[in-house]
C-alpha cells in the first residue's frame, strides 16, 4: 500500500497539528438577564474557581464556587475515619451470613423458578422475592456512617449594583457565552449609552476578571460587594480591595479556611468605601479581579492530612497583587491562549450548520423541540451542544484541581443535590468519557489523581468490610458509590444504591484509557499498582457460585435497581474489564508475577454475560420477569457495561459478539429512549457502539428536547453535568471508535449528518484523525501517528493496516476512495 506521508516536526501541546477549517462562531446567547442560576445563568470556570453569570443590569450577580470548599470530614470531626461503621469482625460475620443466605436463595430460585418456554412458545419468568426483614436488616448492617460526609458548598456572590440615581430602563439587551474563547458578555443600551461587561475565569492567573465599559466617558457608577450563604465569615475593605474570610459552619479553627478577595480598579471617576462595599462613580472603565483559595490539601497517603500549613489569605493576596499589575488585554490574551491550547485541539463541523437567523439559544431549543428550526439551525445547535461539553470539561477539570463533581464546579447554597459529590456508579466516570476522545487529555488527570488519593483509605475499607469466601483477609483496596474530598471510601446508607464495591474497579478504567490514548509507558508504570491492587481485591473477594462453579460478586446489586443476588451482570462486566486491563497493562510493561497469574485464572473463571430466552442481555445471572419487561423503563442500564464503556462486546468484531450486540439492542428497545439526562446520554453511546447512527441521533434529539436547560446544562432533573459530558462522548462515538483493536471510521453516522468534517479526534494507540465526508462517504482522511504504532483502520466493514513512524501524518484519502 502506498500512503502519502506528510512529515511534520511541529507539535501543539502534545498533539500533532492538522489543518483547520472554518466553523460558525459557537455562542449561547439570550435577550434577557438570567433569573435562575441553574436554568439560565452562564457558567465560566478554570478548574479551581467556577462562576455563574446572571447578567443583570441594575444588579448583576456572579455566583462563585471554589472547588475545595466542602463541609464535613476531619474539619468537623477530627476523628473522621472515612465513614467506617462497626468493627471488622462484626462486618465480616455479617457479610458471610448475607453471602450464604443469598447463595441458598439463588440456588433455590434457579432450581424452582428458572425461566422457561411454555407450550405456546411464551417465555415464563419470575422475579426474585424481595429481601425479607431479617436479610434486609443484615444488609443494612453493612452501611457506612455519613454523619460527617459533608457537602460541596457555594463560596459567595459578587454583586455589581448600579447607582440608583442613574438607574433607568434599558433596551438592546444581549447576554452571551462565547464557547470558542471562554468569555461571557453582557451588553445593553441605557440612557443613550451602550454598556458592555465581559467576564472570564483565567487558569494561568487563577482569577475571575470582569470588565465594565461604556461608549461614553464617565458613565460607569457602580457598587461592588460580596454576599455569601456561608455563616462563619468576616468581611472588610481596605483601599480598593474587599476581603472575605471564613470557614464552613461545622468546621473548627483547625479545619478548612477559605479566603476570597476582589480588587476594583477604575479608570477615571472616584472610588470610595462604604462599610463592606466599594463605590465607583463616573468612571470610564472598571476592572474587577477576584480570586479565592482554601487551605485544603489532597491527601495521597495514610496520614489523611487534608489541611496544608499555607495561609490561604497569603495565596489570594499574592494572586491578586500579581494580576493587578497587568492590563485587561494582557489578562484576556493569556486566558484565551491557555483555553484555546486545549479547545482548539479538536474541531467538528456538521454539514451546513448555521444560526443564520441569529436565534437566541432558548429559541433554538424551542424550535428544535417544536420542529420549527431549519435543518441548518438544528445542526448548529447540535454542534454548539457538542462543543459545550468540551468547554465545560476545560472549565471544571484542570491539572492540579479536584475532578469535576456531579455539577462540575458550579453549585448554589450549602446543600446542593446529592451533595454535589463524586458518585462512582456511573456519574463521575461519565464525566470523563469525552476527555481522551476529544483531545482533552490534560483535563483527565484530576480524576486519575483523585482515584489515587482514595487508595490509602480504600485499603482500610477493604479490611474493614470484606473477607474471602473462607473468611480470611482480602488484599487490595475498595470504594463505594458515594465519595467526597475527605477520603470517604465506606459504603453509603441508601439501601437501593450503597452496596457497590465495584466502584474502584470502574475508576481504574480512567488510568487505562489515559494510557491507551497517549501510550505513555512511564505513566502506566506509575499507576499500574493502583489497577493491580484493585484487581487483587476482586481475586480475593469473588465467590464461587455453587450452582455452576463460576466466580461471582456476592452480594451483588445491579446499580440503583437491585435486587440483591449473586453475579449481577454490571458487577461481572466491571470486574472482567479490570482484569483484562491489568493483564494488558502487564503485557505492555513486560510484567509477569504470581499475582498476575492469579488475576488471569480468576478472569477465566468469571461468570460472563448471558442472553435470555426472551432475547435480551440479562441483567442478572437468572432471567427475571422485570428483565424481560424492562421494569417500566428503568434509567440504569449498567448491565450493558460489556458494550460501553467496556470492550468485551464489540459490534462487528465477531459472530459471537454480534449475538450479544443483538441481545443488547433488545434490552435497549425494551427499556426505551426515556430516562434522566445522563441515562439518555449513556444510550447515545450504546446505540453508537451498536452501529445504529439514526437511533443514537434520536437520543441526541431526546436529550436536547427533554433534558437540556436553557443554558445548555443537562438536567436529571435537577442539574447534573454528567449528561453534558456523556452526550459529547456519544456523539464522538458516532464518528470514531477504537475500543475494538482498530480505528473504525463513521461507524454510526446518522442520516442527519450526511456531510461534515472533524479534526483532532483521538483514537487509542495515540492516533489523531482528520476526516471529511459527503453523502455519508469519506472524501478525505488524514491520520497522525504520535507514537509510531501500527495503524489498523476499519471503514464500511473492511479493514486495512499500515506501519507508522512517530510524528508523521498519513494522507489516506486515496486508499479510502479506491478500496471503499
Amino acid at each position: 500500500m502506498k500512503l502519502k506521508k506528510l512529515i511534520t516536526s511541529f507539535f501543539l501541546t502534545g498533539s500533532i497539528v492538522l489543518a483547520w477549517g472554518q466553523n460558525p462562531a459557537l455562542k449561547t446567547h439570550y435577550n434577557s438577564p438570567a433569573t435562575n442560576w441553574e436554568n439560565e445563568a452562564l457558567p465560566i470556570g478554570n478548574g479551581h474557581i467556577g462562576a455563574m453569570v446572571f447578567g443583570g443590569v441594575d444588579e448583576d450577580v456572579i455566583l462563585v464556587n471554589e472547588k475545595t470548599l466542602w463541609s464535613g470530614g476531619p474539619g468537623k470531626n477530627p476523628g473522621y475515619n472515612g465513614g467506617h461503621r462497626r468493627t471488622p469482625a462484626e462486618n465480616h460475620r455479617t457479610l458471610q451470613h448475607i453471602r450464604n443466605t443469598l447463595q441458598e436463595k439463588m440456588t433455590d430460585f434457579t432450581a424452582t423458578q428458572s425461566a422457561g418456554i411454555d407450550a405456546n412458545g411464551k417465555v415464563i419468568a419470575h422475579d426474585y422475592a424481595p429481601e425479607d426483614d431479617e436479610l434486609k436488616s443484615h444488609i443494612l448492617d453493612l452501611t457506612g456512617n455519613r454523619d460527617d460526609f459533608g457537602s460541596y458548598q457555594q463560596l459567595s456572590n459578587i454583586h455589581i449594583g448600579s447607582n440608583p440615581a442613574t438607574s433607568a430602563g434599558y433596551s438592546r439587551y444581549a447576554r452571551e457565552l462565547d464557547i470558542d474563547n471562554a468569555v461571557a458578555k453582557t451588553t445593553y443600551l441605557q440612557n443613550g449609552i451602550n454598556y458592555t461587561r465581559e467576564y472570564f475565569v483565567s487558569h494561568p492567573d487563577n482569577i475571575i476578571v470582569i470588565r465594565l465599559t461604556a461608549d461614553k466617558r464617565g458613565s460607569l457608577s457602580h457598587t461592588f460587594y460580596f454576599t455569601s450563604p456561608q455563616e462563619s465569615i468576616h468581611m472588610n475593605v481596605t483601599d480598593n480591595i474587599i476581603t472575605m474570610e471564613g470557614r464552613p459552619a461545622d468546621h473548627g479553627d483547625d479545619g478548612l479556611k477559605f479566603v476570597q478577595q476582589m480588587i476594583i480598579i477604575p479608570t477615571g471617576g472616584a472610588i470610595s468605601n462604604d462599610g463592606n462595599q466599594i463605590k465607583v462613580e463616573n468612571a470610564d472603565e472598571i476592572l474587577l479581579i477576584s480570586s479565592a483559595a482554601t487551605n485544603y490539601h489532597q491527601s495521597m497517603n495514610a496520614d489523611f492530612n487534608y489541611f496544608s500549613g499555607i495561609n490561604p489569605r497569603n495565596t489570594v493576596e499574592n494572586t491578586i497583587h500579581k494580576a493587578a499589575q497587568k492590563t485587561y488585554t494582557q489578562l484576556l490574551d493569556t486566558h484565551i491562549r491557555d483555553y484555546k491550547s486545549l479547545y482548539d485541539r479538536m474541531s467538528i463541523s456538521l454539514g451546513n450548520a448555521a444560526n443564520i437567523n441569529n436565534k437566541t439559544t432558548d429559541e433554538l431549543l424551542k424550535g428544535y423541540k417544536d420542529g420549527t428550526n431549519t435543518p441548518a439551525e438544528n445542526l448548529y445547535l447540535e454542534q454548539l451542544y457538542y462543543q459545550f461539553g468540551r468547554y465545560l470539561l476545560i472549565s471544571s477539570s484542570r491539572k492540579g484541581s479536584l475532578p469535576a463533581n456531579l455539577q462540575g464546579i458550579w453549585a448554589k447554597g450549602l446543600t446542593p443535590p446529592w451533595n454535589a459529590d463524586y458518585h462512582t456508579n456511573i456519574n463521575v466516570q461519565m464525566n470523563y468519557w469525552l476527555a481522551q476522545q476529544t483531545n482533552l487529555s490534560d483535563c483527565h488527570i484530576p480524576v486519575i489523581e483523585y482515584t489515587k488519593s482514595l487508595v490509602p483509605r480504600g485499603r482500610l475499607t477493604a479490611q474493614h468490610y470484606y473477607c474471602k469466601q473462607d473468611g480470611s483477609p482480602v488484599r487490595g483496596w475498595v470504594i463505594h458509590h458515594e465519595n467526597n474530598i475527605w477520603g470517604n471510601t465506606a459504603p453509603g446508607n441508601w439501601y437501593t444504591a450503597f452496596y457497590f464495591p465495584a466502584a474502584a474497579a470502574w475508576m481504574c478504567q480512567d488510568i487505562w484509557e489515559y494510557y491507551q490514548f497517549n501510550q505513555d509507558i512511564e505513566f502506566l508504570r506509575d499507576y499500574y499498582p493502583i489497577m493491580a491492587d484493585a484487581a487483587l481485591f476482586w481475586v480475593d473477594n469473588l465467590w464461587r457460585d455453587s450452582r455452576d462453579g463460576t466466580l461471582v460478586a456476592n452480594p451483588s446489586y445491579s446499580p440503583e435497581h437491585g435486587p440483591y443476588s449473586l453475579g449481577a451482570s454490571a458487577d461481572q462486566a466491571i470486574i472482567w474489564e479490570l482484569f483484562d486491563m491489568v493483564i494488558k497493562a502487564s503485557d505492555a510493561l513486560k510484567y509477569d508475577t504470581p499475582e498476575l497469574q492469579e488475576i488471569k485464572k480468576a478472569k477465566d473463571q468469571l461468570a460472563g454475560p448471558g442472553i435470555g430466552l426472551a432475547g435480551q442481555l440479562m441483567e442478572w445471572k437468572d432471567e427475571l420477569l422485570m428483565d424481560i419487561t424492562g421494569d417500566n423503563g428503568h434509567r440504569h442500564v449498567n448491565h450493558l457495561h460489556w458494550l460501553h464503556p467496556g470492550s468485551r462486546i464489540v459490534s462487528g468484531r465477531s459472530a459471537e459478539e454480534d449475538l450479544y450486540a443483538k441481545a443488547m439492542q433488545t434490552t435497549l428497545d425494551t427499556r426505551g429512549d426515556g430516562g434522566t439526562g445522563w441515562s439518555k446520554a449513556w444510550k447515545i453511546n450504546f446505540w453508537a457502539r451498536l452501529h445504529d447512527g439514526d437511533r443514537a441521533h434520536k437520543l441526541v434529539q431526546e436529550i436536547l428536547k427533554e433534558s437540556t436547560l436553557a443554558n445548555l446544562f443537562d438536567t436529571h432533573p435537577p442539574f447534573q453535568i454528567d449528561g453534558n459530558f456523556g452526550a459529547t462522548s456519544g456523539m464522538t462515538e458516532m464518528l470514531v471508535q477504537s475500543h475494538g483493536g482498530y480505528i473504525e471510521l463513521l461507524p454510526s453516522l446518522p442520516d442527519a449528518w450526511a456531510s461534515g468534517s472533524f479534526k483532532g479526534i483521538k483514537a487509542r494507540g495515540n492516533f489523531e484523525i482528520e476526516a471529511e465526508w459527503n453523502d455519508g462517504k469519506i472524501t478525505s482522511l488524514k491520520i497522525a501517528s504520535e507514537s509510531g504504532n501500527d495503524c489498523v483502520v476499519k471503514y464500511n466493514g473492511k479493514m486495512f493496516s499500515f506501519p507508522t513512524a512517530a510524528g508523521t501524518i498519513y494522507d489516506v484519502s486515496n486508499e479510502i476512495k479506491q478500496k471503499f
